[in-house]
């Protein structure tokens, strides 16, 4: 898939945005990925608990986005981590009306917590970790957008202040040494390997509630939007197990338990 827009898609459906993984330390990792896969990064903002960092992992034709999440005080992310680890922390949709898909999943029997409607450069809300998927599903609505793949490939200049914002965020451009790393070669990411302990209930909230393409393959489910696809395999394990890569300097990386490799 082509890293899009993150409003999410031209003819107002949903997209999927970027799956984030928790780090002790973003700019070692972001460092590491730029050497090894060619990241190149897009965003970044420093929050009073944590900051983060947006990366394309691909080309302009092909790729996606991962975003990587560092404390910087204390709150929910030093828990996590003291906690779970480094890994996996959410995958993000865009969505074209936030109350109303809240509503959707509501009635679906999601919990949904952290609800966030009056700062339009950035509304969100988070479908809770539970024993089906195991991971935060965040939702989220912006009036701004991010600039393509092929200009983000194109130019180290970011307009931040045309880009999508979290109220109260500070320095956008904390990440700006990363453009030091060279980087050897570029890999693609792809999908997002989740495990799902109810394949139906998977189905109903990312195909029929999310509006992605669903294939049925044996004991999986390949879900796509613009942005990204995910692959939700049938375990008794659930939350993220990985995602994709093709090319790329390193047969496989961990982030905690979580590969980045080309795996199927």
């Amino acid at each position: 898939m082509t890293g899009l827009e993150r409003t999410g898609r031209s003819d107002g459906g949903v997209a999927l945005d970027h799956t984030s993984f928790a780090v002790h330390d973003a700019m070692d990792w972001a460092r590491l990925l730029r050497r090894l896969l060619g990241a190149t990064p897009i965003a970044g903002e420093t929050l009073p608990e944590f900051r983060y960092l947006l990366l394309h992992v691909g080309t302009a034709e092909a790729g996606g986005r991962l975003e990587l999440l560092e404390p910087v005080g204390p709150g929910f992310l030093t828990r996590h981590l003291d906690k779970r680890g480094e890994g996996p922390h959410h995958v993000t949709f865009t969505v074209p009306d936030l109350e109303a898909m809240v509503d959707r999943v509501r009635a679906l029997g999601a919990t949904v917590v952290g609800e966030t409607y009056d700062h339009p450069p950035w509304r969100e809300a988070f479908l809770a970790p539970d024993h089906r998927h195991g991971v935060v599903v965040q939702l989220a609505q912006s009036d701004l957008a991010y600039p393509s793949a092929q200009e983000l490939l194109s130019t180290r200049d970011r307009d931040t202040a045309r880009f999508p914002s979290t109220r109260g965020a500070t320095d956008p451009l904390w990440w700006t040494p990363l453009w030091d790393e060279a980087p050897q070669l570029t890999a693609r990411l792809g999908a997002t390997h989740l495990g799902s302990t109810d394949l139906q209930f998977s189905r109903r909230l990312f195909g029929d509630v999310l509006g992605g393409r669903v294939v049925e393959g044996r004991g999986f489910l390949d879900i796509s939007w613009p942005g990204g696809s995910l692959r939700v395999h049938a375990s008794d394990r659930p939350g993220v197990m990985g995602a994709s890569l093709r090319g790329g300097g390193a047969d496989e990386l961990r982030i905690g338990a979580a590969w980045l490799g080309a795996r199927t």
